[in-house]
């Protein structure tokens, strides 16, 4: 049997392992070293690949991908540099329980610490932020290898989206010829039962009944699906709390409207003399709001649940006394067969509605402080959320996008899906994930970003262009990192708050839609960015007309802003809020 043979045969038992585990989707850089794993992968027809050229753009993509299917993705780059520029995602998707399984071509051992050309140490190359490392044998003749590759192939779809669900890497080395005989197909039978994810379905805890019976919070702080949304506003609902969280939660925007949803949390914990619960029950990590984590953080002789199937301690304020290795509906399920009628009549009427005070108070606020007809980064980003339609989808970017939602938006009536990458905070990649999910979800997709972060990945544009995605980008452009406006460095004197915070950049946005044929706005008023994200999304590519702007499928929105205006607004928006308390 010849080396390509070899290569061939031991590639296509590696590639069916990934296939038997449930990996159906790839994204590839191309390189020379990976040619022949991205040739066969490509070329079959169970796999859906994407090409993205940017390997950083690409992970992301990738993520986002895995972020709107929930299975797991692949990712093939060629060797060296190619790799690291996969470690922001990488990070992301461990911080976040995304599956991706991250295969990179290698050089083989002769090659390795003797000055050979794009060639790195990659063996443990992500360390710890990897569920799992397999470092693959060279190939090799024999029905024993073909085995080998295939079980690794398994193994490695099955490790990653084993719960807790994260990034695997698997490290190929490949010897020339690196050209695979693409007359060769996978004979063999080889197959292996997927490993059952166990879920807690039942869980005995003599405190349960006792836990319902107290003034408690229902804190949310991990993506959920709307569906999932719904349940866990009805398990707030049955025991008669307050529940709340972030943007990613999609509590707000899960089509059910519910007297037990607090929103505007950062606002209403700003004052932090509010009445302390006895009991909190926190799924997943915390919500975004920092006011939030102050008043949680200064809360004592209370009973901290935190409810995770990852079985993570995602406690660092270090207040919890339990953690329960359930994932959300499991523990919906399990509390509402435990509560009974009666229970209803046992809760604490008056603890819940003070929360709803709080919450109204903090609605008049703003509408006070943010008119309805102001024009400004804080109001448009409040007026998106609002414009959004049934199943569209929302992806937020970190530093302000996010926090303009989570303090003004509230609640919409229309059922949406929000994500973000709050796994490591990252502005990296965001506009890359975007286009991952939007190609996942085939849905319109509206991404809030600012200026600083597009510039960050303005490479993913290229991959919405490519697959002719229907995206609207909406640019917060302050002309650099205005979230700094929110922190004590704003203090600093100019001469080192521009250089080293402000960042002015002077993109031309106008210029980066054009590069990319993108179709460019830039409205003047609060009614003209109404009409343009409407009219954007009935936008759809001319495949007559490729050449005209005017029929791309998707759309930059320039919103102009002031780096300290937001932060100002928002002491006064706390200001207010105060008075109205006292």
């Amino acid at each position: 049997m010849t080396n390509t043979k070899e290569l061939t045969a031991y590639l296509l038992a590696f590639i069916h392992g990934l296939k038997e585990s449930g990996l159906k989707e790839m994204v590839i850089s191309p390189g020379s070293r990976s040619t022949p794993l991205a040739l066969l992968a490509y070329r079959d027809p169970e796999i859906n690949c994407y090409i993205n050229v940017d390997e950083r753009s690409a992970a992301f993509f990738a993520l986002g991908l895995a972020k709107a299917q929930k299975e797991p993705v692949g990712l093939i780059c060629t060797s060296g540099t190619a790799a690291a520029n996969y470690y922001p995602a990488i990070c992301e998707a461990e911080a976040s329980n995304v599956p991706l399984v991250v295969l990179t071509a290698d050089r083989p051992p002769e090659a390795q610490g003797v000055g050979a050309p794009q060639t790195i140490d990659q063996q443990h190359l992500y360390g710890s932020h990897v569920k799992k490392y397999i470092g693959m044998a060279l190939p090799e003749e024999g029905e024993s290898f073909e085995r080998y590759a295939f079980f690794q192939g398994w193994e490695s779809a099955a490790a990653a989206i084993k719960i807790p669900k994260g990034p695997v890497h698997v490290n190929l080395p490949f010897r020339e010829p690196l050209l695979p005989d693409l007359s060769q197909s996978f004979t063999r039978h080889y197959s292996r039962k997927g490993e059952t994810i166990n879920k807690v379905t039942s869980f005995s805890l003599p405190e349960l009944d006792s836990w319902l019976t107290k003034k408690g919070l229902i804190i949310v702080g991990r993506e959920l699906t709307t569906q999932q949304a719904t349940k866990m506003i009805e398990l707030a609902e049955i025991v008669g709390w307050p529940i709340l969280g972030d943007p990613l939660t999609n509590l707000g925007n899960c089509g059910k409207e519910s007297d037990n949803y607090i929103s505007h949390v950062d606002l209403i914990f700003a004052d932090q003399r509010l009445e302390t619960p006895e009991i909190v029950w926190q799924f997943g990590n915390l919500p975004l709001a920092k006011n939030l984590m102050l008043y949680l953080n200064q809360s004592k002789d209370l009973t901290y649940v935190i409810i995770d199937e990852s079985e993570s301690w995602k406690d660092w304020l270090h207040q919890s006394n339990y953690v329960l290795p359930i994932d959300p509906l499991t523990f919906c399920s399990m509390v509402k067969n435990m509560s009974d009628e009666e229970f209803h009549t046992h809760a604490d009427r008056n603890w819940l509605s003070y929360w709803q005070e709080r919450a109204k108070l903090a609605r008049q606020t703003i509408e006070t402080t943010l008119p309805l007809d102001a024009y400004n980064e804080s109001n448009a980003s409040k007026r998106l959320f609002q414009l959004l339609k049934f199943d569209e989808t929302l992806f937020l970017s970190n530093s302000n996008a996010i926090r303009f939602i989570d303090r003004y938006a509230g609640f919409s009536k229309q059922r949406f899906s929000v994500y973000g990458n709050r796994g490591v905070n990252g502005i990296d990649g965001i506009v890359s994930t975007a286009a991952g999910i939007c190609a996942a979800k085939k849905q319109q997709m509206f991404l809030l970003i600012g200026d600083l972060a597009l510039f960050h990945d303005m490479n993913g544009l290229q991959i919405i262009k490519e697959l002719e995605l229907p995206v609207t980008v909406i640019v917060l452009n302050n002309n650099g990192g205005g979230i700094f406006s929110f922190l004590p460095q704003r203090e600093l004197d100019n001469s080192f708050f521009d250089p080293l915070f402000s960042t002015p950049l002077h993109l031309d946005l106008e210029k980066v839609a054009d590069l990319y044929c993108g179709a460019y706005k830039k409205p003047k008023s609060l009614t003209e960015f109404e009409q343009i994200v409407c009219e954007s999304r009935e936008r759809i590519d001319s495949k007559d007309n490729r050449e005209e702007k005017e029929n791309s499928t998707w759309t930059l929105i320039e919103v102009v802003g002031e780096q300290k205006a937001p932060a100002e607004l928002w002491q006064h928006m706390i200001e207010g809020y105060g008075n109205r308390n006292e």
